[in-house]
């Protein structure tokens, strides 16, 4: 996702240390303007998710598996931007920036915007006690399908060292 640059409020807090689910309960009771972006050792390599902020309102979400180029946006990302926050290994960033920033990196990313509230109820349901990497099998399976699919076809060509 295209992010606004932003002012670092907080930066590569660990999962370990920090509850992030708590950081964001937070940024809700602030009217937080800006975004969280986190990256967590995964269910197969780094994943990042992102929520924006607006007026302490969570008006977006992304969610990407870096090794597959596969991203989910908008209501979907929700689940798995907390279910990460859950992880064993990971780091987040808090960035503020002004509101009107919030909406023009909707605009530059159309897709992440989401139609539902998120309270802080919503967060402590969303927040579950370890991090579940059925959210990553779900999303991942066309792609692993479609992965290994053509490793058999490039094996088939004599080529199986380049699929």
């Amino acid at each position: 996702m295209k992010l606004i640059e932003g002012r670092i409020q907080e930066q590569a807090l660990d999962l370990q240390e920090h509850k992030f689910s708590q950081k964001v309960v937070e940024l809700l009771k602030e009217k937080f303007d800006g975004y969280v972006t986190l990256t967590i050792e995964g269910f197969d390599g780094l994943e990042e998710g992102t929520l924006i902020f607006r007026s302490g309102r969570v008006i977006a979400a992304s969610y990407e598996y870096l090794k597959y180029g596969v991203v989910v946006n908008g209501n979907p990302a929700i689940a798995q931007v907390f279910n990460a926050g859950t992880a064993e290994f990971g780091v987040f960033d808090i960035v503020s920036f002004r509101s009107t920033d919030a909406e023009l990196t909707i605009a530059v990313n159309p897709k992440v915007r989401i139609d539902v509230s998120v309270s802080s109820g919503d967060i402590n349901k969303l927040t579950k006690k370890s991090f579940n990497s059925a959210y990553a099998r779900k999303v991942l399976s066309m792609v692993l399908k479609t992965s290994s699919h053509k490793t058999e076809i490039m094996k088939k060509l004599g080529l199986g060292s380049m699929g």
